[in-house]
């Protein structure tokens, strides 16, 4: 669900994944990240999803321009990675909205090989702030660690990741319907057309294969407007 109402909420589709996995794996370490998620649902349309990159003495600077946090956790664990790998002591988050959701953010990187502190900083501290209200600027200090082992077939970010993927957590059943709805924007419609559609292969109504995508394609299905039975691809 969390997939679809990205999609639906028109996050750069190339970005979803990776930002979908970090929101369920801040969620798993205790970030209520699904809230985040949908308290900045105005900002996924044309978000950008990297950091401005420029070297400040021994340290870097990460400049988010205003983009939401949540939206930039991917890159920012990239990003220390990369100065883990460089000897890089401290990095410098600027302009970044709730930068805090980046203390429940630990597995995450640990699957990367980075580990990092976070330091307070003006705006906030952004250690406290695992709700992702406050602060938009943080001091991190990552460190190079042993690589926690994945399968990927699990689709887990660490341990608490796949705790949840295999046994869900409790949410307010308002918000559940709410995004469950608005997720559901993002899936094709319902008509003979779609009940045809089977993961990643389209089949006539004869069960004739007629096509075949990626698994990773974002694919949308609809009705054309003069003719029900063509497949629009998008």
């Amino acid at each position: 669900m969390v997939g679809r109402y990205l999609h639906a909420r028109s996050c750069p589709a190339y970005a979803v994944n990776a930002i979908r996995d970090a929101i369920m794996a801040a969620q798993a370490e205790g970030a209520d990240a699904v809230t985040v998620m949908e308290r900045v649902r105005d900002r996924y349309a044309g978000a950008r999803t990297s950091f401005d990159v420029r070297r400040d003495g021994d340290g870097i600077v990460l400049d988010g321009r205003g983009t939401p946090a949540i939206l930039l956790a991917p890159a920012l664990i990239d990003e220390l990675s990369l100065a883990a790998i460089d000897g890089v002591a401290r990095v410098h988050v600027v302009g970044t909205p709730g930068i805090g959701i980046a203390a429940a953010l630990g597995e995450y990187a640990a699957v990367r090989g980075v580990a990092f502190e976070i330091e307070s900083s003006a705006g906030g501290d952004a250690a406290e702030d695992v709700a992702g209200d406050a602060g938009d600027r943080a001091i991190l200090a990552p460190r190079r660690t042993e690589r926690t082992p994945v399968r990927p077939a699990e689709s887990a970010a660490g341990p608490a990741m796949r705790r949840i993927l295999l046994e869900g957590y409790v949410m307010d059943a308002d918000q559940f319907w709410r995004l469950f709805h608005e997720s559901n924007e993002a899936l094709t419609p319902d008509s003979e057309l779609s009940r045809r559609h089977a993961g990643s292969q389209l089949y006539d109504e004869n069960g004739d294969l007629i096509g075949e995508v990626s698994e990773e394609t974002y694919l949308h299905l609809r009705r054309d407007e003069n003719d029900p039975e063509r497949a629009v691809l998008a």
